[in-house]
């Protein structure tokens, strides 16, 4: 069997395994006999044919690659127009403020892999006593993430924004407004005037501008970073997007490779 037919079956599997609530409350098209005889033949015979899986796997690597390739191409024709806003913003940032490497993360308070990311940055600010750390909020996952990013910023001017941040980046998920609100409390934050701030024009700004950044380097996920001289940039010293999470290794070497101007 040809391999976009398997990619049909495995497309089929995965769609009634993860529709199967919706079709049982919307009484879709099939009953409940014909999902069971169709996952069961799906099953059989990717018993009897598992090499399908691993083509259906490298193609998908390839498509990946593909798409990591594209977005690197990108980056890297578009940080030169835009270092100014990616690394000398009013953005918060962390670390050694007049440091020569700078790393921008785009991040989510309720993505996974940045509350993953967050211990091994502050591994890397900790021994590399020269790097900067931009953060752009980047709130892609509803309504609780917009809170948190809009109350962390507002957090910025009571001077209190790295204490909200890293108590969002500790919480447990999902978020809430409350829940949020009780962690701009517990590092002293003054929640009546935080409130009035989040609707700031300057915190709508920023989430605005962020937008804008991330589409521009063709972010659509969390974490992303951008890794490029603080202060040349835009003056051919090559920069780096990582999409995705990494080691403390992996990130380390990429800020060594910009300092060391190598491409």
């Amino acid at each position: 069997m040809k391999l976009h037919r398997a990619l049909t079956i495995v497309g089929l599997t995965a769609t009634i395994a993860m529709a199967g609530p919706a079709i049982a409350a919307s009484k879709a098209t099939f009953s409940p006999q014909q999902t069971e005889q169709i996952q069961t033949i799906v099953h059989d015979y990717l018993l009897d044919n598992p090499d399908i899986l691993i083509q259906v796997s490298q193609k998908l690597q390839e498509q990946q690659q593909e798409q990591m390739q594209k977005m690197e191409q990108q980056a890297q024709s578009t940080i030169p127009t835009i270092a100014p806003q990616l690394f000398n913003s009013k953005s918060p940032e962390s670390g050694n403020p007049k440091g020569d490497v700078t790393i921008v993360e785009f991040f989510d308070y309720q993505c996974g892999h940045c509350k993953d990311m967050n211990p091994v940055l502050d591994g890397l600010k900790k021994s590399d006593k020269n790097l900067r750390v931009v953060y752009k909020e980047f709130p892609i996952f509803g309504g609780a993430s917009l809170i948190a990013a809009k109350a962390a910023l507002a957090a910025q001017k009571q001077g209190k924004y790295l204490e909200l941040h890293e108590a969002l980046m500790n919480a447990d998920n999902p978020l809430s407004k409350d829940k949020i609100y009780q962690l701009a409390e517990s590092v002293s934050l003054n929640t009546d005037q935080l409130k009035k701030d989040m609707d700031s024009d300057e915190v709508k700004q920023e989430l605005k501008a962020n937008l804008k950044l991330a589409q521009k380097l063709g972010v659509r996920a969390t974490p992303a970073f951008i890794v490029g001289s603080t202060q040349k940039a835009n003056k051919g010293v090559k920069s780096f997007l990582i999409p995705g999470g990494t080691s403390e290794e992996v990130l380390g070497g990429v800020v060594e490779q910009v300092r060391n101007n190598k491409s």
